[in-house]
């Protein structure tokens, strides 16, 4: 049988994943946001297949932190502006971010301070994930 090459193992997938989320998205400049965004509209069909593979597995912690800590920082970007964030212009997100980031500090100990609760929901979906299939 033919294997297209597209096709990754999954540990490499994961390498990938988790490398260019936690330092390309960090600090990534407009271009680079482009080229990340064209690489993910190509690799769409294989990601999908992955994430429903994975959502069936219960999340590291790690994971659980940088789950946490996304939603520390939409809480302060919507504080930061109110209003649509797509619509906003690269440059002008990218200086919101660099607010958010100078704050890092006060975001991990609000992280530190929310874990137990996204353990739960993790918990929660798992459990919900079992009832779905029954």
């Amino acid at each position: 049988m033919y294997i297209d090459k597209t096709w990754y193992s999954e540990k490499e997938i994961n390498d990938f994943v988790l490398f260019n989320e936690s330092v390309i998205l960090e600090s990534a400049d407009a271009r680079a946001r482009m080229k990340l965004a064209r690489a993910a509209r190509r690799t769409a069909k294989r990601r999908a297949f992955i994430r429903k593979l994975r959502e069936r597995k219960r999340k590291l912690t790690p994971v659980l932190k940088k789950r946490a800590y996304n939603e520390v920082k939409t809480a302060f970007r919507k504080r930061l502006f109110k209003g649509s964030w797509k619509k906003l212009s690269y440059a002008t997100r990218a200086r919101i971010d660099n607010l958010i980031q100078k704050k890092k500090p006060i975001l991990n100990r609000i992280v530190k301070r929310i874990m137990p609760a996204v353990r739960r929901g993790e918990s929660e979906r798992l459990r919900k994930l079992g009832q779905k299939k029954k």
